[in-house]
Formats: structure tokens, C-alpha cells, sequence
């Protein structure tokens, strides 16, 4: 028992699962060129191209809901039972998809059940951030939540990797008939079989020793989201600020611009997706060395230094890609991927929360954040740029909310250094007449 317990084998097998949920998850957005015209009835490739990150965007409309459901039984019942459920939610959605017939074949019922196929996705995603995050970093060793955080980070970025590198080696392969004929099918069928490794791994762990201890002093909250909102509405307020600056930034980049690179200016998705992909490659080495230096000097120098970065960076990268070039489209991405490795989301966002409230807090910042800016990014900006004929637009959109952002970083003290459970530790050193911690 003593093994399976060990932080190195949890880490490990949530940081496993948490790449395939974000690999299935990722899909979409990287065959949604395809996706449009195989679901979607209009002549308009741009028309097509807009219902497709319409449908897009409704799985990070139901990202909050799950994270209602999922946040609420991660407190009530523990993170493990979340981390085997949302992982055979999302793989059986994303098979689903692989198997869904097109419009050609059912007509309107091809992209009805698109719709539902990627509602499940969303709720499943709903739960996987905060599950995965609380997880690890509960299970962290003192001092090192940063790093254990910092994997979590790199392999969501690793999922979504995973699946722009498949993308871009079947769009390289492929000739494209037959690529948006079937073989872009393949990329989905797969997340039967990983999934059910990565369900595999979950199902070996145990429940994180900080739940379990939750549970036998009886303090298991019974409307953990209620309690969460009534004690920590600033720490929410500053955690969905920065989850919407990082989704935001995401999206924008690795699923509008891409697709937008194809659609608008004749690039090929090989090219775009590979540039893409670099970004995220240098994202998911970045952020678990990043995550480890958060634990020597804070976490907010590390989040001052991403939303800076983004402030400053964001047009200009916006720029390099958008010219589709062979060196400033990578040369873009790859400066974004070391800004956005600076965001030490999982452990600073789980450090706001005590453990009790925890899974609640960061599942509606996340599902709540990803939802209102990330999951709308792709249809937004398309929409901004088809209305106004503006092409900066989305970088304009992107820098505002980076600011508030870094806004929010000023309103809230540092973290890293203060035990996991603070607001409880602190009312224990009252009762006991010791001074707190400040």
C-alpha cells in the first residue's frame, strides 16, 4: 500500500491521464477545418468554419456545469473517483466523434450529435483540471508543489501536443482527399486505446492523503461550492482572471490561427499545425522547471512574468504567425510557449483553496474562466475579424485580458510559501494560543 500511495507513482499516473484527457479534448480544434466541412452543410468555407468553433465553443459552456458536478463529488467523495470518471467520459465522447457519420450521410443529425458528443467532452474537461491539480499537489512533498504542479501544466500542454503532432502528421502523410475523407477518423478512434491505459493507472492509485485526512476528522464540507464562494471570493475572482488569460491566449493561438492560417491564407495545415506545435513542445519542457523555480522565489514573479510577457509579446507574435511564414511562425510560437510555461496555474490556484473547499474552488475557476474567454476564443475572434475586417483584433482581445490578469496578481498575497491548508492552520494556532503565520 505504501508504494502505490508514494507521490512520485501519483504524480506519475494523474500526469498520464491528464495528457490523454487533454489529447481527446484537443482534437476538435486541430481538425476543425475538416470537421466544418464534414458536418456542416453550407457552401461558405467560412461559414462552415464558424458553426465549427460554434460547436467548439459548447463544450467550455458545459465546462462549468461539470465543474459544478465533478467539483462538488471531488469534495464530497474524493479526487480519485473523479480522475477514473472524467477519463471514461471523455474517451468514449472522443471515440464518438471518430465514429459519427457526416452530414452527407444522416444530414442534420451529424452535427446534433456533434453538439452532444462535445457537451460530454466539456463536462469531462470540467472536472479533469481540478481533479488532476488537487491531486497532485496534495500529494506533493513540502516545498516541491511548484514542480509537481509544474508536470501537471507541461502535460496538459503535452495533450494538446499530442494532438496537433497527430494532426500534422496525418495532414504530412495524407494527401488531403483522403485525409478529410476518413483518416482524420483515426486521430479520434485512438482515444478508446490510451484511455483505457490511462484509466488503468488511476484505477491502481489512492486518494490523497490531505482528503483522506479531511475525512476521518469529519470535516468533509457539505456545499463545498456555497463555503467556497462565501470565504474565498477574491481568490476566485483572481484565479478566473488568470485561467482566462492563459485559455484566452491558448485558443487564440493554437486553435483560431492555425485554422485561420488555412482557411484565409492558403497555408498548409501541415505547416500551421507544425508551427503550433512547437510552441506547445517548448511549453511542456518549460513548465515543470519553471513550476520548480516558483518553489524558491513565489509563484506571483513567475505569473507577473506570463501575463507581462503576454502584454507585450501578444501582438507581435500575432503578427509573425499570422504571415504564415517559414521562420516567423515558428520563431512566434516558440516565444509564446516560454511565456505560457511561466503560468504555474495548478499549484497557485490549489494553494488558494483549502483542502476541504478545494476541488470546488478550482473547478468553477476553471470551468468558469475557460468558459466565459477560452471556449468562446475561436468563434469570437472569427467573428470580430469577419464583422470588422480587422485581423488584429483577436491579439487587441487577447492583451485586454491579459492586463486584467496581472490586475489580478496585485490583489492577492503570495502563496507558495504558506502551508496548503493556511486558513486552517492559522485557526488551529488561535485555539492553541500559538502567534499565526501573518
Amino acid at each position: 500500500m505504501a508504494r502505490r500511495s508514494s507521490p512520485r507513482r501519483a504524480l506519475v499516473a494523474a500526469c498520464i491521464g491528464n495528457a490523454v484527457e487533454w489529447y481527446d479534448f484537443a482534437l476538435y480544434g486541430a481538425f476543425a477545418t475538416i470537421l466544418a466541412i464534414t458536418y456542416f452543410p453550407s457552401a461558405d468555407r467560412d461559414a462552415n468554419l464558424l458553426a465549427a468553433f460554434a460547436v467548439f465553443s459548447t463544450a467550455f459552456i458545459f465546462r462549468p456545469v461539470g465543474a459544478l458536478l465533478f467539483g462538488r463529488l471531488g469534495d464530497r467523495s474524493g479526487r480519485r473517483q473523479v480522475l477514473m470518471l472524467v477519463i471514461i467520459v471523455m474517451s468514449l465522447a472522443t471515440a464518438g466523434v471518430g465514429m459519427l457519420p457526416g452530414y452527407a450521410a444522416i444530414g442534420l443529425l451529424a452535427p446534433v450529435l456533434l453538439i452532444v458528443l462535445r457537451v460530454a467532452q466539456g463536462l469531462s474537461a470540467g472536472g479533469e483540471a481540478a481533479a488532476a491539480s488537487a491531486f497532485v499537489v496534495e500529494y506533493a512533498p513540502v516545498h516541491r508543489r511548484g514542480w509537481y504542479g509544474g508536470w501537471i501544466w507541461a502535460t496538459l500542454a503535452l495533450g494538446l501536443a499530442a494532438a496537433t503532432g497527430t494532426a500534422t502528421l496525418l495532414a504530412w502523410w495524407l494527401p488531403p482527399a483522403t485525409l478529410e475523407a476518413w483518416a482524420w477518423r483515426l486521430a479520434f478512434l485512438a482515444a478508446l486505446p490510451v484511455g483505457l491505459i490511462g484509466l488503468y493507472l488511476r484505477l491502481r492509485l489512492d486518494e490523497t492523503p490531505r482528503f483522506r485526512a479531511v475525512q476521518r476528522a469529519d470535516a468533509v464540507a457539505e456545499w463545498p461550492l456555497r463555503e467556497a464562494l462565501r470565504a474565498y471570493p477574491r481568490q476566485m475572482l483572481v484565479g478566473l482572471a488568470l485561467v482566462a488569460a492563459a485559455s484566452l491566449t491558448f485558443n487564440t493561438s493554437f486553435i483560431y490561427l492555425p485554422n485561420q492560417l488555412v482557411a484565409e491564407r492558403g497555408v498548409p495545415l501541415s505547416r500551421a499545425l507544425a508551427g503550433a506545435l512547437l510552441g506547445l513542445v517548448v511549453m511542456v519542457a518549460a513548465a515543470p522547471a519553471l513550476g520548480r523555480l516558483s518553489d524558491r522565489v513565489g509563484r506571483r514573479p513567475l505569473l507577473a512574468a506570463a501575463t507581462i510577457g503576454l502584454l507585450g509579446l501578444t501582438l507581435p507574435i500575432h503578427l509573425l504567425v499570422r504571415r504564415g511564414g517559414p521562420v516567423g511562425l515558428p520563431l512566434g510560437y516558440l516565444v509564446l510557449g516560454a511565456a505560457l510555461g511561466c503560468f504555474v496555474l495548478p499549484s497557485f490556484l490549489s494553494e488558494l483553496f483549502p483542502t476541504r473547499v478545494r476541488s470546488s474552488g478550482l473547478a468553477i475557476t476553471y470551468g468558469l474562466g475557460s468558459a466565459l474567454f477560452g471556449g468562446t476564443a475561436p468563434f469570437v475572434d472569427t467573428l470580430l475579424v469577419q464583422r470588422t475586417g480587422n485581423p488584429l483584433l483577436p491579439a487587441y482581445y487577447a492583451t485586454t485580458v491579459a492586463l486584467l490578469a496581472a490586475i489580478g496578481i496585485l490583489l492577492i498575497g503570495e502563496t507558495a510559501f504558506q502551508p496548503l491548508d493556511a486558513d486552517e492552520t492559522r485557526a488551529e494556532e488561535r485555539r492553541d494560543g500559538r502567534p499565526g503565520m501573518g
